[in-house]
Formats: C-alpha cells, structure tokens, sequence
C-alpha cells in the first residue's frame, strides 16, 4: 500500500470498524474520503448530511419492459461509512462514494449493497477454535470487545485476507472492484502533495483494492447509463428501521440486534449491557410477563460468568443473551435460541425469546428532512388517501367499509387494492369478495400506520410515478414469471380485475389463452375458466361483462379441457372434486356462452358420450359426462335420458366405483336425478344389495356424492326411500340426525358384523341364538 493510500476493510454496520474509521480520519487527516457506495449519489452527500434521524437508506432502482430491480444501501448511526462521511465533513475532506450505481448489470439480483460474506469454509474452524455458535458471535467475539485501535486494523486486515482467499471472485465482484480501483487511481493523481487517500469498502474488497488502483489510468470513471426503450432508473433517500436493519428479519447484511449495537456505539461496550437489560425488562413487563428481581439478578449474574468464561473484557451480546434465556426461560425449548443461528426467528420460537429478540432489535425509524426529494408516486398517494379519506390514523386504527355498486366506493376500493398490489403495509382486507364476481359487494379494510409503509412506496416508486401505472407494471413484472401458468395468469387477472387496470387485462389474455393450450391438469382449465365465465357474465360492477377479449381465452380453456378430459383413464380413480369442477365448467361455458363463442355442442355431446360409455375412464368422469348430457337436453326422446343413466349405473355399481360414479352424475345434473324416481330407485336398490363389507367399502364414496344435494333436496331423496321400505315419513326428520359422527356409524356396523361372523364360527347364530 502507498502510503498516501490508506484502505480500511470494514464490516458494515459494525461500531468497532466506526470507531477505528472515525480514529483514522483524525489522525490521517486525508484530502480525499472513497467511500463503497453508490456513486450517482456523489452530487448529493451533503442532502445525506442533513437527514434528521438515522436509519435510513439509498435506495436505487432499475424499471424496464422486462420487469424491475432494486437495491438498498442502508445507513445507521454507526455505520463505518456514515461515520466517514461525518468526519470527514468535519475535515473538509472530498467525499465521493465510489462503487457502482445499483442500475448497473452486474447489481442485478443484489438486493443489499452491503450484504455480507460468511464462509463456512473459511470461519467454520474459527468457530470451533473460540467455541461459538454462529458467525456473529465470532465477530462480535474477535472484534466487537474494546481493543487499540493497532491491534484491531491488524485483525481485521487478517481476518479479510482469509475471507479473501477462500471466496472465488465473481464476474460481478471484478466489475465492481474495477470501477472502484478506478476511483482511486483518480484521487491519487488528485493528491501530489503529501495528503493522502482514504478508502472504506467492505473487508472482501479491501486486499484487492490496496494494489489494484495502479493498474488503471488516473481518470475520473463515468456513470453507465441503462439504454434501451422504456428504462428508468434512479436513487431516493428512504426512511428505515432498525426492524428491517437486523439480522433476525432476513436483512441480509444486518448486524444483528440493532438496538445493542446502537447503544454499544452511544454508551460504550460497558455500558451497553445493563441498558439492554433494562430494554428487556420493561418489554417483557408491557407483555404482562412476569420479570422478578431474582430473574434479573440471574440473568445479570449468568452474562457475568459467561463472560468470565468466553475471556472477554466486557459483557458480549451472546453473554447476556444466553444469561436472559438460563435465567427466564423454566421448561423445554423446541426450537434452539435465535442467535445461535443466523436468519429470521424460526416458528416455535419460545414466546419470550421472540420479545428478548424484540428488545435487542430495538423500534427506532429513521426521519428524513422536510423537502427530500421523493418519488412522484409517494406524492400522488398521499393525494389520494387525503381525497379518498383513507389515511390511516396517527396512532392505532380503524375500519373502513366499501360499497362496491356506488361509484365513490369502487373508486376508493380500487386504490386500497393496488396498494395492497404494490405490498405497502398498513392496509388490510378483511371482508370482501374472493373474485371480482362472488356474490359479496362490499368490503371492509383496515387501515393503520406502519413503520414500514415510507421505504415500501419509495421503493414502489420504481415502478412508476402514479399508482394506477405502478399497479399495472407490478403485475406485468408478476406475469413475466407465469407466462405458461394458467392458474398464476388468472389470479393476475383477477387482481387486474379489482384494480380497474384496463391496460393490462388484453395482455394478460393474451398470454392466458396461450397458457390454457399448453395445460396439463383439467382441475386447473376448470378452475381458470370459472372465474373467465363468471367475469364475461356478470362483472358490470368490474368493468369485465361481455369483454369481447375474454372470447379468445374462453374459447381456448374450452378446447384444451374437452381434450384432457377425453384423455384421462384410470377405471379405479377415486372421485376428484376439481376434475368433477372442471367438467361443470364446461357445461356451463357451452349452455351460457356457447353461441357468442361459437361452439358447437355435437362436438362437446360426442366427447361426453365416449367417456360416459368407457370403461377404462374414472366412474366419476364417466358420470359427470353422463350428467353433461342430461343437463344439456342431449336426449330428444322422453324417458330416453334417465334410461341411459340406470344402464350406465349397473355397470358402474361395483362398491368401489358407485359412488365415485354418483358423484359425478349428481353434480352435473342434481335437478334431473331429482325428477327421476326411477333412477333413485335403481341406486336403492344396489345399495340394498351390498353385504356389509361391500357397504362399508362404498360408504365413503356415496357420502361424497349426496354432499352435492342441498338439506332440503337430501330430505326429499330420504322420504322417499322411507316410503319405498314402508316405514313412517314421521319420523323422517328425527332418522336423518345422527347422534355420533359417520365415522363412528361405520365403524359399529363394521363391529357388528365381525360380531355376527364370530357367533356364526362358534354356531351361536340362527333363530333364538341371539338375543
């Protein structure tokens, strides 16, 4: 290294590298501070400086025709390269963040600029040496205890080596490091006299970039530019929180438990423990958990030992961590302590843990200045939520209930529903209609403030500068994925559907009719071509009724489901209620929207009888083709359709298949079965015909098929099997109430029988044997 040039590798967001950047920028009094950021934010450090409380986050993003990414580069109060930027104002050094702006190419799929880097390969044998659970613990152990500011560069400088050398580089690490060496290279030319050059980049970075910067000419680089039709990109400063900074959420770079380290860095490595403790406490106490003075004295007294123990200086997070779980937690864990691993909290984390963790991660948010600029969209909802009357309260929340047939209330109830599209938290259905076109035509919403809610609409932003088209262009980012998935197509179309985005409907069509050709399950074309017949019949409320565009979709659903339903064998196939869905999806296309879509029902007749006659089919299929065709008037001749289904019964009476057969039959044509005594009869009687392992095998399949009947129409099939066997219609009523469950009803006939087969085996059966 020269020694104008001074590379510090950091951990982001680690106090002790904070204290040793701070300690470096005094001393070296550097003209030029490098910092690894994004350097299309070099024209507005100072607007960083301004910011009124940390945390908070660049955010940058890339918006294209083929969908859109960003990235977050988060800053806290103890970050190494917030706390460069403040000394090095202090100085009146140059700053200039130096690393890539995150709509370059090689940051697409970096969500976090400052993710981190744990190597098993390279730690795992630390790990074991200091007997520490996870990586964190490791950091905090080797480099978070008090220690000269010497022998601490010397670690770190060591430990980033060994990462260095045990991490392939990759294509995206050249690029990034080559445009930061560059930066370099620049600054040193800008420096002849004997000030020097100051760079804080993350630790990996830090060994290649020492000697890399000679390498390249001593010019300033120059920002890429995306190009291409349609692309936007840029950066907007966005408020943060020390919930989505920790580790224990998911932040992929986050030093866990935010909340310690801030006061590590505010009160010193002493002092943070018994603050901690405190914070815990009180926590605890609002949870109405019971916390004794005996707790906290354990708890206090175990961190001691433990740090004793682990040879530290002071109490470490770990310390007093593992002292709170020993003291508090009085029974069997199901799930191991949350920082003996890395990642969000697992489920079956004990309760009180979940508020240790809590209480370690801390609720600060960050605020930024009044006049920071933001993205249009952030602008135009706030708008809309005033003029809607939809802003959350300041503190709880409240309800909001829609009326969807008044024009005010399907307005304001389309703009809850693309931001609940676009994921900005604080507002949540509670009631209302699954699709645009169920029965239900109102909502309810609750609406409440959320931490969350500024960083989610900035970074909605990227999508577009009103909400409308942000909406729209989420979803076409969603339908990008799913192109060849029928049923993720629907579910977009049904969201297009409730946020009233015209535009993107035709294209979601499009790829929907292309999609339903190439579907493999029949359950899944049933499904999608419910929802597209219901919208094409009924959703004036939506905008959707009689959309000439739901034709091209309809129409190929309907071909690709005749065909996989004819194609379907498997004569012990048990009955499947999406395939049974499937076919009365067919029937009704044919009967409501046949002649707009031009089908020809002898072409959907021919199929259903094939299959209704072919043995080798489900019975379940057989049957609802069969039902197809009597719902349909198939039959011109009186008596000729019911005559058709008591002879495709007998072959289909087996005690395995009865049932499955009904049930197909009694979905598609209930009505029909219902004016035909004669074939009631028929199911009467091979009923009556079975023994009672036969029954008993057919039983689960036939409750399956009458679940299709509604109570009052099972009433009218009961009363007349009471009066085909002679007994009394008065007690109907009190017969068709079971006192125990099915199951148990099976299970005592099944009982009786072996009863009655035993007595026989020991000639305890016949006349007067039994009682």
């Amino acid at each position: 290294m020269s020694d104008r040039l001074h590379v510090i590798g950091v951990r982001h967001h680690s106090p002790a590298c904070a204290r040793l950047v701070a300690g470096a920028v005094a001393t070296l009094k550097p003209r030029y501070v490098l910092i690894e950021g994004p350097a299309d934010m070099n024209g507005r450090i100072g607007e960083l400086s301004m910011q009124r409380r940390l945390p908070f986050a660049i955010y940058s993003y890339l918006s294209s025709p083929l969908g859109t990414s960003g990235s977050w580069t988060p800053f806290c109060d103890y970050s190494p390269e917030w706390v460069a930027i403040k000394a090095a104002r202090r100085r009146r050094a140059h700053i200039r963040f130096i690393d890539l702006p995150a709509w370059s190419k090689d940051f697409l799929g970096v969500r976090n600029r400052y993710a981190d880097r744990w190597l098993d390969s390279a730690l795992a044998a630390l790990r074991e040496r200091f007997g520490v659970d996870d990586s964190d613990s490791l950091w905090d152990h080797l480099f978070e205890q008090p220690a000269a500011a010497a022998e601490l560069a010397e670690r770190l400088h060591c430990y980033f080596e060994a990462i260095r050398e045990a991490d392939p580089v990759e294509d995206r690490d050249r690029a990034r490091e080559a445009f930061m060496a560059q930066w370099i290279a620049w600054a040193m030319d800008q420096c002849p006299d004997n000030r020097c050059v100051l760079v804080i980049c993350g630790g990996y970075h830090a060994p290649h970039l020492e000697s890399a910067w000679r390498d390249f000419e001593p010019t300033q680089p120059e920002l890429p530019e995306p190009a291409g039709e349609g692309v936007r990109w840029g950066s907007y400063l966005v408020p943060y929180t020390f919930h989505r900074l920790d580790s224990f959420t998911g932040y992929q770079a986050g030093m866990p438990s935010p909340a310690w380290y801030q006061a590590v860095w505010e009160e010193g490595p002493e002092a943070a423990p018994a603050r901690l403790l405190e914070r815990v406490t009180t926590r605890l106490r609002k949870k109405k958990q019971v916390v004794s003075a005996a707790d906290l004295i354990a708890s206090w007294s175990l961190a001691c030992g433990l740090q004793r123990l682990r040879g530290h200086e002071v109490i470490a997070r770990v310390d007093l961590l593992d002292g709170l779980a020993g003291a508090l937690i009085k029974e069997a864990l199901d799930q191991p302590v949350p920082w003996s691993r890395r990642g969000a909290l697992l489920p079956g984390t004990a309760p009180v843990l979940v508020e240790v963790v809590a209480a370690f991660s801390g609720d600060r948010k960050g605020r930024l200045i009044k006049g920071t600029p933001l993205p249009p969209l952030v602008h135009e909802v706030a708008q809309l939520l005033r003029e809607r009357d939809l802003a959350p309260p300041e503190s709880g929340s409240r309800t909001v209930t829609l009326d969807l047939c008044a024009p005010d209330g399907l307005e304001r109830s389309r703009v809850l529903h693309r931001l609940r599209v676009l994921a900005i938290p604080g507002f949540t259905r509670q009631r209302g209609p699954r699709h645009a076109v169920d029965g239900e035509l109102s909502e309810l919403w609750v609406l409440e403030q959320s931490l969350e809610a500024d960083a989610a609409l900035i970074e909605a932003g990227a999508y577009g500068a009103t909400l409308a088209g942000a909406a729209s262009a989420r979803l076409e980012e969603r339908l990008l994925g799913v192109r060849d998935q029928l049923a993720e197509l629907v579910q977009i179309l049904g969201d297009a559907v409730f946020t009233g985005i015209d535009q993107l409907t035709d294209r979601v069509l499009g790829d929907a009719a292309l999609a339903a050709g190439a579907e493999v399950r029949l359950e899944v074309v049933g499904e999608a071509l419910s929802l597209l017949l219901a919208l094409w019949r009924h959703d004036e409320l939506m905008g959707a009724a009689g959309a000439e565009v739901l034709a091209l979709v309809m129409s190929a659903a309907y071909d690709r489901g005749l065909w996989l339903y004819e194609s379907i064998d498997g004569p012990s196939s048990p009955a499947d209620r999406g395939w049974i869905a499937a076919v009365a999806a067919l029937r009704n296309t044919l009967r409501f929207a046949g002649t707009a879509l031009a089908l020809d029902p002898e072409v959907s007749f021919g199929v259903m009888r094939r299959r209704s006659k072919r043995l080798e089919a489900p019975p379940a299929l057989r049957g609802a083709g069969l039902g197809f065709l009597w719902s349909m008037g198939a039959w011109e001749e009186p008596g000729a359709a019911e005559r058709s289904a008591r002879e495709a019964l007998a072959s289909a009476g087996r005690p395995d298949s009865l049932g499955d057969f009904l049930a197909g039959l009694f979905a598609l044509a209930r009505e029909e079965v219902m004016h035909a005594p004669g074939l009631l009869a028929a199911v009467d009687s091979q009923i009556c015909d079975m023994d009672t392992s036969s029954f008993l095998e057919a039983m689960p399949s036939l409750r399956l098929a009458f679940t299709y009947f509604p109570p009052r129409e099972k009433e009218r099939i009961a009363r007349q099997v009471f009066t085909r066997h002679g007994g009394s219609t008065a007690d109907l009523r009190s017969a068709l109430k079971l006192t125990v469950s099915p199951e148990a009803s099976a299970a005592g006939i099944a009982l009786n029988d072996r009863v009655i087969t035993v007595a026989e085996r020991y000639g305890l059966g016949g006349e007067g044997s039994i009682p």
